[in-house]
């Protein structure tokens, strides 16, 4: 007979009990329901709990950034969207550059006019990224 390890894995006999939620033994106490020799969901509960963000879902990309930025591009694009419509901006590329060189400044806290050109192009490029765009300034 053996008993199992510090985790509760392991043993074939039937000393010591239930060893955990999957573990083998036989009769004896329940060593593995949360108690000192147990390996059962208790450790695996604290190691994800870093991961879980103020909204309470795991991973949620919105935990690093300032709340209330995001109303304030989009309030951004409404107005680049208006002055396209108004005829201020030319073509739907120079506003998507404007949009861009936007959330450059604000996210990232820079200016390049060469990186905000690439990042349109690309954008433009996208089929589907380029609908939006024009969803977006239809809007003006």
């Amino acid at each position: 007979m053996s008993v199992g390890g510090i985790r509760g894995g392991g043993g074939k006999g039937a000393a010591g009990g239930a060893k955990g939620a999957g573990g083998k033994g036989g009769a004896g106490g329940a060593k593995g329901a949360g108690g000192a020799g147990g390996g059962g969901f208790a450790g695996k509960v604290d190691q994800s709990a870093g991961l879980v963000g103020p909204s309470g879902l795991v991973g949620s990309g919105n935990v690093g950034n300032v709340p209330g930025s995001e109303p304030l591009l989009a309030t951004q694009a409404a107005g680049i969207a208006q002055a396209l419509a108004n005829g201020q901006i030319k073509t739907k590329s120079e506003a998507t550059k404007k949009f861009v060189a936007e959330v450059l400044k604000q996210k990232l806290k820079m200016q390049s006019k060469a990186l905000t050109d690439k990042i349109a192009e690309s954008l433009q490029d996208d089929p589907n990224f380029n609908q939006r765009l024009d969803r977006m300034w239809s809007k003006g």
